[in-house]
């Protein structure tokens, strides 16, 4: 009977989290963001817990709302920033003069269809001119804007239960650090607690280093993308510098993508002061300033992380985060790095004995030797 309930336990767990994920797909993502979360501010939790003055001590339920608050003020400094800056360019794009705009760009615009023609790139009855123009005023159009803008609004009320589901679970992740250390106990075969266990703890570890190495990144591109731009004097170095290190989280395409944001930024700055002739110089210090911070990054930051959190080497993850986005797009790449430690996690704890496994897992043996034992 023992054996039954063994193979049993298993399987039915597994089924119930791929039935949470196939039906509540919302559920797991706001549980999924409140691990996230109390990972990261476990070490501060954890200290406040051992805090005490004689025999005042802070219990486990007053240092997690320390730390959650502590964590929403962190947050909120950073909004505090952002949204008046990105509030300030939805302001400035909605005043831009379309006709200027046109008359600007239609020298341009004509020779370069001129030459198209030429070596007959385009037939001469195509009216590129009058497409690029359409173009143009559709994407400056304030209607569009304020078509993006109220559909955000009206997700709202989602936003709002996401928000509250977020903190409530993260509050008591933090107070009860074993609750997910006892759910997957819960599921785990009797004679192979003891893996499990070691699965929780260096799966805890490994994702807490890998949160707090992805977020000295980030701090780390923000500050080289801002000193870039501002010693070229590019406007808004400060919205493109925090947007532009955020970007970074989506591995390899996401530096592409906040460089890309970057160029529309400075454009619409340059656009909304008349001051047309800047755009060209602003865009290649923009996009130069990108290049020179995504190189530091690619040669500097991401080893020194990588090598110090998920111990792969440089061609198993390039590797990993191409396959990733194949599968699952953009959320699959950001989701590589971290999934792809968690199965080497558990692959050299149950498949140790093939030499491919312990050839892929070997330099995670090394560095995991001498760590602490801690719970997830």
């Amino acid at each position: 009977m023992n054996k039954v309930i063994s193979f049993i336990k298993p399987i039915a767990g597994i089924l119930a989290v791929g039935a949470l994920i196939y039906f509540f797909p919302d559920i797991f993502l706001y549980f999924a963001i409140a691990i996230i979360l109390s990972m990261l501010g476990r070490p501060l939790c954890d200290t406040l817990k051992k805090f005490h003055i004689k025999k005042f001590k802070l219990g486990d339920a007053v240092s997690a709302v320390i730390t959650m608050i502590l964590m929403f003020l962190v947050l909120s400094l950073v909004f505090l920033f952002i949204i008046p800056l990105i509030n300030r360019e939805i302001i400035l794009l909605s005043n831009i003069d379309t006709n200027a705009i046109i008359e600007y760009f239609e020298k341009p615009i004509e020779d370069i269809y001129n030459f198209l023609i030429q070596y007959n790139i385009i037939r001469p009855e195509e009216d590129i001119l009058k497409t690029i123009e359409s173009k143009l005023y559709t994407i400056v159009n304030w209607d569009n804007v304020s078509t993006i803008v109220g559909s955000i609004v009206s997700k709202t009320s989602s936003l709002v239960i996401g928000i509250f589901s977020t903190v409530f679970l993260t509050f008591f992740l933090l107070k009860d650090q074993d609750i997910v250390h006892n759910i997957f106990m819960a599921i785990t075969p009797d004679n192979q607690t003891i893996r499990m266990k070691k699965i929780l703890t260096d799966s805890r570890i490994m994702l807490t280093r890998y949160m707090f190495g992805l977020i000295a990144e980030v701090v780390c591109m923000m500050i080289l993308i801002f000193i870039g731009l501002t010693i070229f004097g590019v406007k808004n170095a400060l919205i493109i510098a925090v947007l532009g290190g955020f970007m970074n989280i989506i591995p390899y395409l996401g530096p592409m993508m906040g460089c890309a944001i970057g160029v529309i930024i400075g454009i619409i700055s340059n656009l909304g002061i008349n001051a047309f002739d800047l755009i060209m110089p602003n865009t290649l210090e923009i996009i130069g300033v990108f290049i020179v911070a995504n190189g530091v990054d690619n040669f500097v930051l991401q080893p020194t992380i990588y090598s110090k959190s998920v111990f792969a080497h440089p061609i198993e993850i390039f590797l990993v985060i191409l396959m990733a986005g194949n599968i699952g797009g953009v959320l699959g790449m950001i989701i590589a790095i971290p999934g792809y430690t968690l199965i080497r996690i558990i692959a050299k704890q149950l498949l140790s004995e093939f030499k491919f496994i312990e050839l892929l897992t070997k330099d995670l043996e090394i560095k995991n030797k001498n760590s602490k034992s801690t719970s997830l």
